[in-house]
């Protein structure tokens, strides 16, 4: 029986900082579905904003087709209060693994939840363009940074279909692996698996911004994951890649709310645990070299090499499977850094050569 999957989605986070303001302007977002398709609905949500979310009104369409009026409940336009969330109605609209959806959503007034996951999105000049037809930016350019209101794209699609989670933070969010992840398996078993980036920069395992000026870095990565990790239908498994901007915040392994490896590897195996007992499988990905990076020092890179050891250890048991990125990236002689081709130049985040080769090591350990 065909069953609802969720194509594209995002966490949430305050986007006020990231721009650019949606505040009565159109998006225009596309989305490539790994899924072949028979009805389409969005799920909007106003996770993070600080008043309400006007949509006005929404159309949907394949890349190919006509624009098509979303309505939620029958009506053309919804509003979302703080901490809310909703579906639009079911929409037939038949695609298949590798098309193209564009959604357009009309905002009235203020817009301050989403992402900045890497995207395909457009913001028009002030007006309502979701009617069809040419989309005036007003020379406003493709931003690739926020990405407003929609938490996922889901389509009713056939029985043995599924996503994967990715849960993580920036080296996730900016698409870095997930991409090329979702590529190759697209390549390999068309219309099979869809890949949810479910990243947010700055983000934390343990703890929340550390001042509200960093608010985009979002709730902790325990505090958010049900919502952005176990709520997206036809999920089948999830990956958890987080950990290193904890380890990265904590120099002083006297202080009380030190990061250690041990606290990270018991919140990590507690959202192992929830997975499982949603019924999906779980990976675990271990934490990448980023010795020379800013603020960090040897008695960090202990924690993060002893919690990676505890992350291998439970494969099989624990994890259903382990992506070893830290084997994937290291440099063979100097085992605390990167390897120089995988790394942007910051010695925290890969290069997009890192992020192929990342994704190349999540597919080995997916096939065994």
């Amino acid at each position: 029986m065909p069953h609802w999957v969720s194509v594209w989605g995002q966490a949430h986070t305050p986007i006020e900082g990231i721009g650019p303001s949606y505040r009565d302007r159109t998006m225009l977002l596309t989305v490539r579905t790994a899924l072949a398709g028979e009805r389409l609905r969005l799920r909007l949500a106003n996770w993070e904003g600080r008043g309400p979310l006007t949509v006005a009104a929404a159309t949907a369409c394949a890349l190919t087709g006509r624009e098509t009026a979303l309505t939620f409940g029958g009506s053309r336009g919804v509003t979302l209060a703080p901490g809310a969330d909703t579906y639009s109605d079911a929409l037939p609209l038949r695609v298949e693994p590798g098309e193209l959806i564009c959604i357009r959503l009309a905002f009235v007034g203020p817009v301050s939840s989403g992402n900045g996951i890497r995207a395909d999105v457009l913001c028009s000049k002030k007006g309502d363009y979701t009617a069809g037809g040419p989309f005036d930016t007003g020379g406003c350019l493709p931003t690739g940074i926020a990405t407003p209101a929609v938490a996922a794209v889901e389509l009713l699609a056939p029985d043995e279909t599924g996503a994967l989670v990715c849960f993580g933070d920036s080296i996730t969010q900016m698409g870095l692996w997930t991409d090329p992840l979702g590529s190759a398996l697209m390549r390999q078993a068309p219309g099979k698996l869809a890949v949810l980036n479910k990243g947010i920069g700055g983000n934390r395992l343990l703890s929340g911004p550390a001042s509200p000026a960093f608010r985009m870095y979002g709730r902790a990565g325990v505090e958010r994951f049900r919502r952005d990790a176990l709520s997206d239908p036809g999920t089948k498994a999830v990956a958890l890649f987080i950990g290193t901007n904890d380890i990265g915040s904590s120099p002083d392994p006297a202080a009380s709310d030190f990061a250690g490896a041990d606290r990270l590897a018991a919140a990590l195996e507690d959202l192992a645990a929830q997975t499982r007992a949603a019924g999906m499988a779980v990976y675990a990905a271990t934490l990448v070299p980023r010795m020379g990076s800013e603020g960090y020092g040897p008695a960090q890179e202990a924690e993060r090499v002893r919690l990676n050891e505890r992350l291998r250890a439970g494969e099989g048991t624990v994890f259903d499977k382990i992506f070893d990125f830290d084997a994937a990236l290291r440099d063979p002689d100097r085992p605390a850094y990167m390897r120089m081709s995988y790394d942007s130049g910051d010695h925290l985040h890969p290069s997009l050569l890192g992020g192929r080769r990342l994704a190349e090591c999540a597919l080995e350990a997916l096939k065994k």
